[in-house]
């Protein structure tokens, strides 16, 4: 046999007993260890806190807007023509302050001969006392001398009112919104001269609905954030107590003062109302998920290493993120990784802050 045919018949026999050492030596796998080296491969790291919750306001968010105290139409009580109008439109007046003249013509005079008639009269009554105090005069006469007199009283007074209401003046501190007439317009008794509205204290309106109106009450605090950014705090003057049949919501009052009329009628507000404490914890929004049924909510671990999620209500904000209610007091939050993880799966969660790493 030749050299070739020897390194032949060596080489296969080297490989014929490997392939037998191989099956000899090696062992079936069972379902068991595959099943754990599939789990062992799921298993994620997550990052996450211990959050701990506290007792935090909830309050409740009301959208409205802001209205006048009150808007009263200033009209006339006699007829005349205008003379003037000191309270035009846009015009901010005191308590007291001239809003519309109208025309003196002959009252002034009527005034004056009321007043005469009613010396005469009294001193026509003063002469029947003295002589029936003498006995020289009837008790009839003296009683027609005493209505007499009441009716010049009487007169006088009406002269001296329609001289009066000549002159419209404010009733309160407030914005004159719309003017009716214009100088030289007749004005009749009871029309419009114009329409003034109070906006020192100005009111907040809003609508609330039926399962939460028992939460407030009247004088509670609210905050009320503006459209124009301005931030106002006020009390609860008024809760109604019939709701709009529409939208089963009662509406609600919030008394702000507005000193130097700074704040306008008409604005759109947000009312933040406080209507209790919960236990609550502050977590990021960015650790906020949605479930498969569009739930907002948070992963959490459980003491068994598994993912949980748990659905919340955002009670509250702060600059350093919100309030959530409707879970554990003590809760491990899975703060990043949380969206590649799923219900029910082992999890490893590092507990280690962020700024610890950040040193190593």
């Amino acid at each position: 046999m030749t050299n070739k045919h020897l390194f032949v018949a060596f080489f296969l026999a080297s490989m014929a007993i490997w392939v037998l050492s191989g099956n000899l030596s090696s062992e079936p796998v069972s379902a068991d260890v595959q099943t754990s080296r599939e789990l062992s491969a799921q298993i994620r790291h997550v990052r996450g806190i211990k959050s701990l919750a506290g007792e935090q306001e909830v309050f409740l968010k009301v959208r409205g807007q802001t209205k006048p105290n009150r808007v009263v139409q200033v009209k006339s009580e006699i007829a005349g023509k205008i003379e003037a109008l000191p309270g035009e439109k846009g015009t901010r007046v005191e308590k007291g302050q001239l809003l519309c003249r109208i025309a003196v013509d002959a009252r002034r005079n009527e005034y004056r001969q009321a007043l005469a008639e009613l010396q005469s009269s009294q001193l026509e009554f003063d002469g029947f006392v003295d002589l029936k105090e003498k006995g020289l005069q009837s008790e009839v006469l003296l009683a027609k001398a005493r209505a007499a007199l009441e009716q010049s009283k009487t007169r006088a007074k009406h002269a001296q009112l329609a001289l009066e209401k000549t002159e419209i003046f404010a009733p309160f501190t407030g914005v004159v919104d719309m003017q009716f007439v214009e100088v030289g317009d007749f004005l009749s008794p009871g029309e419009t001269c114009v329409s003034l509205m109070e906006v020192n204290p100005i009111l907040v309106f809003g609508q609330v609905a039926e399962k939460n109106i028992e939460q407030i009450a009247v004088d509670d605090r609210v905050d009320v954030n503006l459209i124009t950014n301005q931030t106002l705090t006020g009390k609860v003057s008024y809760i109604g107590y019939s709701p709009d049949m529409k939208t089963r919501t009662f509406p609600v009052e919030v008394t702000v003062e507005n000193p130097g009329t700074a704040v306008r009628a008409g604005l759109t507000a947000e009312m933040r109302v406080p209507v209790g404490v919960e236990s609550a914890h502050l977590i990021s929004p960015a650790s906020m998920v949605l479930d498969d049924e569009g739930e907002v909510g948070v992963k959490i671990v459980d003491s068994s290493s598994r993912v949980r999620f748990r659905s919340v209500t955002v009670v509250g904000e702060s600059p350093a993120g919100v309030f959530v209610s409707g879970l554990p007091d003590e809760i491990d939050l899975i703060t990043v990784g949380h969206e590649e993880v799923f219900e029910g799966q082992e999890v490893i969660l590092d507990l280690t802050p962020l700024v610890a790493l950040a040193k190593q």
